[in-house]
């Protein structure tokens, strides 16, 4: 096994960011994700949730993301978001599939709700993965409207590339970004195996494969273009740039650790991947300043030791261009209304 070696750049010591599991439970099964498939023995209560986020907010954490699962389907969760509002200097924006209620809707505005991302394959004729890949879709772009009109600042599209929606891609960000839309694009990301935490086994025709590289160069030429000419795209130029190589077989490799993730037991995680021995070891409701220190050294040491075959998520791309130049996760989509 090839031996990673791990930069020790003070400007990877100061993690900002972190994506948390509120819950793996969930009302849809989308195709490319395992999550609600492998439910934990318990999840953290909202009270518990409170108080992780405390913690977060105390050793340095300056931005989340909450996921799931489905994290609207949670009781309390205004509660929660009051909470961050009120109590934590933390910046946040909720990722969801969309499928919940207006009134629920007008419940996280007035809530105060900071930002959304929903999760989009696309916009008018969807190429969805699964049908419930087509149904959060439609639900998506209509709830970002929605919360646009209601005055939410941060509004974005978790939007996966897959060999069946690739020649839409383009057209896709710029119906969103021109509806004033941030855009973060991911290929998708699948193996066999129930030894990952979120990836699933996908049907062939939704695969990429080296046939596909020269027509992924020439969307992400486009999208390079169209992000020069001021689109709504959130990944690094040094993303796109690299989709062909990375993203067919999602082979890059992680160095360092640039971004938490915390699963819906408040357990801190290797990745949103792997759990690792340090979920055992490492509890969001019990992190301070000297645990977490305990904990990067930690995951360095582990991460050293797992095999793993690799990703291309963005969130951890990004995540490490933030670091590298300065920045925090949600910079951008405030700089540029």
């Amino acid at each position: 096994m090839e031996r990673i070696k791990f930069s020790t750049e003070t400007r990877f010591n100061n993690i900002t960011e972190c994506q948390i599991f509120l819950t793996r439970r969930c009302n849809l099964r989308c195709g490319y994700c395992n999550l609600a498939k492998k439910q934990l023995k318990r999840e953290l209560s909202i009270d518990e949730w409170k108080k992780a986020l405390k913690n977060l907010d105390n050793i340095g954490i300056k931005t989340v993301k909450i996921l799931g699962g489905e994290p609207t389907i949670i009781e309390g969760f205004e509660d929660l978001i009051r909470f961050m509002n009120e109590e934590t200097s933390i910046k946040y924006a909720v990722l969801s599939n969309s499928t919940f209620s207006e009134e629920k809707l007008n419940s996280l505005v007035n809530a105060g709700i900071q930002g959304y991302f929903a999760s989009i394959d696309g916009v008018e004729d969807v190429k969805g993965l699964d049908e419930h890949g087509i149904i959060k879709s439609n639900a998506g772009f209509d709830k970002l409207k929605s919360f646009k009109e209601a005055g939410v600042k941060i509004l974005g599209a978790n939007v996966v590339i897959t060999k069946k929606n690739l020649l839409n891609i383009p057209e896709i960000t710029k119906i969103l970004s021109d509806n004033g839309i941030w855009v973060n694009l991911c290929p998708v990301i699948h193996e066999k195996g129930d030894h990952w935490e979120f990836r699933a086994e996908i049907p062939e025709e939704s695969k990429f494969t080296d046939a596909d590289i020269p027509e992924i160069n020439n969307i992400m030429i486009k999208l390079l273009q169209m992000k020069l000419e001021g689109y709504k795209i959130t990944v690094p130029d040094s993303y796109l740039i690299n989709m062909s190589k990375y993203g067919v077989y999602s082979n890059w490799k992680c160095k360092e650790l640039v971004q938490l993730r915390i699963d819906a037991d408040g357990a801190l995680m290797i990745c949103n991947e792997i759990r690792g021995k340090v979920a055992k070891k490492y509890n969001a409701t019990e992190m301070d300043k000297e645990k977490f220190e305990e904990f990067k050294e930690d995951w360095k040491n582990e991460r050293a030791k797992i095999d793993c075959s690799g990703c291309y998520w963005s969130c951890f791309l990004t995540a490490e261009d933030n670091l590298k130049n300065g920045k925090l996760e949600f910079d951008c989509m405030e700089e540029q209304k």
